[in-house]
């Protein structure tokens, strides 16, 4: 039996390498040769525990980009060209599997129209099919990585984008918040595209990108108007605060005008504060891109990921300048300590590399 070497999450904060058989070719899907894989503020949700798995052990990592080493006797290939050696960047409801030497994935391409639709176990519907993109052989595999968080986020900005002449208030300037920003303030026409975050090296880069000004938090509730935003794009991991009168997504409710709409992009399953006398007093609406496939389908995540690919192509959303690191996979020890002091980094993006 031939094996792997993966990083499993074993509980909060307890990672193991482990050897495991390299899985099985779908009938239908691809066997893929990990090369990459960015590690995401979800992945360092699920490690600290904010997530849950519905059991553990589980594999972390999702924004992936895999080479294709064995394709299965059913797979479709009508409307794609794929072959063995094709590069593949996949876009899922699964938050697992990537950190690891070998993944499958069952794939859906632009154009297709399929599903195999279940009941996952956090209240929602997925499907056991995955958008997917081929790379084209001019675009390198750190500026490919960054494909899946972009399609991300542009799933939740063309599901809710702005209207023309907004004023639009970006919460959090990480890697989603930088993708989101970049494409409302290039391509949707608004008033004015400003920032908020606590770290104040982020803010800097935020304005090099996107920011008209980006705020630290105090800066925000001194000097901004209420009902000032007639949009705000939450992309805040979870968030806890002692003084509940500056928890960001109350601050950021008291900005917008009244029937303004705040669109949540981060998740937590543990409770935030959300204020429903100001959703109520001011006609809030809380929007976003809904997972649940019976809502958004995966074929239409295929679409939005093949748009999300132009976007690095063409500039839009300048993945090279959100990369800070290159961290081997070989170097276990190391990857943990990336794990443990994410929150605490001014870096943006950490890709993980399995080339050798």
């Amino acid at each position: 039996m031939q094996t792997m070497k993966a990083v499993q999450l074993l509980a909060p904060r307890k990672t193991v390498l482990a050897d495991l058989p390299i899985p099985a070719t779908p009938a239908d899907g691809l066997l893929m040769k990990t090369r990459c894989v960015s590690i995401c503020s979800t992945d360092i949700s699920f490690f600290e525990g904010h997530l849950f798995p519905s059991e553990y052990p589980v594999i972390l990592g999702h924004e992936y980009l895999g080479e294709i080493v064995d394709i299965g006797p059913d797979f479709d290939r009508s409307g794609t060209d794929v072959r063995i050696g094709d590069r593949i960047v996949y876009w899922g409801q699964t938050d697992f599997g990537g950190f690891a030497e070998y993944r499958t994935v069952r794939p859906i391409f632009s154009g297709q129209v399929k599903e195999d639709v279940f009941a996952a176990d956090r209240d929602f519907y997925d499907d056991r099919r995955a958008a997917a993109v081929k790379i084209p052989e001019d675009m390198s595999d750190l500026e490919a990585s960054f494909i899946e968080p972009v399609t991300g986020a542009l799933r939740s900005v063309l599901s809710n984008p702005p209207r023309i002449g907004d004023r639009v208030l970006i919460m959090g300037t990480g890697p989603i918040g930088v993708i989101a920003g970049s494409v409302i303030r290039r391509l949707l026409a608004p008033n004015s595209v400003v920032s908020v975050d606590n770290n104040p090296a982020r803010n800097a880069f935020a304005e090099e990108q996107f920011s008209q000004r980006a705020y630290l938090p105090d800066e925000l509730i001194e000097t901004v108007e209420d009902g000032t935003f007639d949009y705000v794009f939450d992309a805040l991991p979870t968030v806890k605060v002692d003084d509940e009168n500056k928890d960001p997504r109350r601050v950021a409710m008291r900005k917008l005008k009244a029937g303004g709409r705040y669109i949540l992009y981060g998740a937590s399953q543990e409770m935030q504060k959300f204020d429903t006398w100001l959703m109520l007093a001011k006609g809030i609406t809380i929007r976003s891109a809904p997972f649940d496939v019976t809502s958004f389908p995966m074929h239409k995540s295929a679409n939005v990921i093949a748009s999300a690919m132009q976007m690095l192509r063409s500039g839009i959303v300048d993945g090279k300048a959100l990369l800070s690191t290159v961290h081997r996979f070989d170097d276990y020890d190391g990857l943990v300590d990336i794990f443990e002091n994410y929150r605490s980094t001014t870096d943006l993006k950490t890709i993980v590399d399995f080339r050798r």
